[in-house]
């Protein structure tokens, strides 16, 4: 790993902001509200509005994003009084976004507008058959797309000024809420969808989670409350307690229907804690198959390959993603692994930093069947006749990377302590546009060292500050400096743990 070193010289907020390129005032947002008269979002609000007699039928996507839209909206609509029913596919049986089939339900179920919400913008040919039986197709989306959409209307981040560029669908659809009629509910739901999708934490979306956070510490919203067994609540809280589990559902869909996830996001304390058991049952179920199929793939996989393809019959296609994040973490190298289902492989793929994974297949598209995503995670599905021609392709290409450097502020042992703490939280959300940084104690000692489990090397510092390494290659590693991330002790609030990450 590559590293800048970077000395503490000013305030902690302007080493960060140096660091991420960033003024001190683009963390500032002060400028918001959410129900600015924004033209583009006014002209969509209009259109909506002259189907407001229609009956809308909501097609919404399986990942968190999709499903917080889906709840933002089917809410607003609730409240406007406007007719409406939702779906989300099924992620194994049906795949991402507009099909012809959900097409013909809407049709035949006498829907009369047809809203797509995180997914659609790339869905030309089910929309201009929709448009094609008489539906109103609207479109509310964020992801990358070339063509005009075949759509009566659309939002999309690239219509707006940079203050709401790279928002999320729940994102979109928060601002159009809010537009509507202060809702707290569409700034909770807007808020956790802009944390699970790793989107920018600037602008907007600043604003939004730090709105999120506050609420969610105000008032009771239960579906999140009990999600995260009624812990005070923080960005961490979000994005291990309550997301992963949110996500889960689609994962597992042979257990439970999505579509109750938005139901239940909607419910009431006493619906949702019914519905509460399930969902923990799926997230511990989808914990353990993810370990087991992930030794799997490490078993499967070459490692001295430029981009590891793995495919077994025994992955589950929710879990494809999951494992391949892990691998990826693991050998530092592009990963895509895939599953067999309906006479095709299907499943995701990852990439490190400074990879470009999704420009790397797009040359490869005429092979699948379909096909999406960004530079560091792609989905995809591929024929089964097809796969050798694409690993022979894959493995003739030539492999690309940029050099990646990761910013560390170095800072004398005895400076790491609560009030630095303080200072980190002062400085949250971190995420897309504004890391967080890493730390270095430099000359490093220790007045005693001891093993966790026999695997995992623990040092006191000082009396305020204990460090832990948990990768167990570096258990019995020379070093002088490490490099990690700086925590708050959850046992004893007057030290500071010291997360390792590197030893040098």
């Amino acid at each position: 790993m590559n590293y800048r070193f970077h000395k503490d010289v000013s305030s902690l907020i302007e080493t960060v902001c140096r660091i991420n390129q960033v003024s001190i005032d683009d963390l500032d947002v002060s400028g918001f509200p959410a129900d600015e008269d924004i033209p583009v979002l006014n002209e969509f609000k209009k259109t909506l509005l002259s189907y407001k007699d229609k009956r809308f039928f909501i097609v919404g996507d399986y990942d968190c994003d999709g499903i917080c839209a889906t709840a933002i909206i089917s809410k607003l609509f609730k409240d406007l009084q406007i007719a409406s029913n939702y779906y989300i596919p099924s992620r194994s049986r049906e795949g991402y976004g507009l099909n012809k089939r959900i097409v013909d339900t809407a049709f035949e179920h006498r829907f009369d507008v047809l809203l797509c919400v995180d997914n659609g913008i790339v869905a030309n040919e089910a929309l201009s058959y929709a448009r094609s039986l008489g539906l109103i197709t609207l479109v509310i989306d964020h992801h990358e797309f070339s063509e005009e959409p075949e759509c009566d209307a659309y939002l999309h981040p690239v219509l707006f000024d940079e203050r709401h560029a790279d928002m999320c669908a729940s994102g979109l659809c928060c601002l159009l809420s809010q537009s509507f009629r202060a809702d707290e509910v569409s700034m909770v739901y807007g808020g956790l969808a802009t944390l699970a999708d790793m989107v920018s934490v600037l602008g907007y979306n600043r604003y939004l989670l730090k709105k999120c956070i506050a609420l969610l510490n105000e008032k009771p919203f239960p579906a999140i409350a009990y999600l995260t067994g009624n812990k005070k609540i923080d960005y961490e809280t979000l994005s291990y307690d309550v997301i992963p589990k949110i996500n889960a559902v689609s994962r597992m869909d042979d257990a439970l229907n999505v579509n109750y996830v938005v139901r239940y996001l909607l419910s009431d304390r006493k619906e949702a804690a019914a519905y509460l058991p399930k969902i923990e049952q799926i997230n511990t179920t989808r914990k353990q198959l993810t370990k087991e199929m992930a030794s799997l793939a490490e078993r499967l996989c070459d490692p001295s390959k430029q981009i590891i393809i793995v495919s077994s019959d025994a992955f589950k296609e929710g879990l494809c993603g999951l494992i391949a994040n892990r691998l990826m973490n693991d050998l530092g190298k592009p990963v895509i692994i895939l599953c067999e289902s309906d006479g095709l492989l299907k499943g995701s793929g990852r990439a490190p930093k400074g990879f470009d994974l999704y420009s790397l297949l797009k040359d490869e598209s005429h092979l699948f069947s379909a096909f999406g995503g960004h530079a560091q995670a792609v989905g995809l599905s591929i024929g089964i006749d097809r796969y050798e021609t694409f690993l022979k392709d894959m493995k003739e290409k030539k492999v690309v990377s940029q050099e990646v450097f990761k910013d560390v502020i170095c800072r004398p042992a005895e400076s790491y302590d609560t009030a630095l703490i303080e200072e980190l939280d002062d400085l949250k959300p971190f995420g897309q546009g504004f890391e967080e940084p890493l730390f270095c104690i430099e000359d490093f000692s220790y007045t005693k060292k001891y093993m966790i489990r026999g695997m995992y090397p623990k040092y006191t510092v000082n009396e305020k500050l204990e460090a832990i390494c948990f990768h167990t290659a570096m258990k019995d590693k020379p070093f002088s400096m490490a490099i990690g991330s700086v925590k708050k002790d959850t046992y004893r609030n007057d030290r500071v743990s010291f997360v390792i990450e590197d030893l040098i």
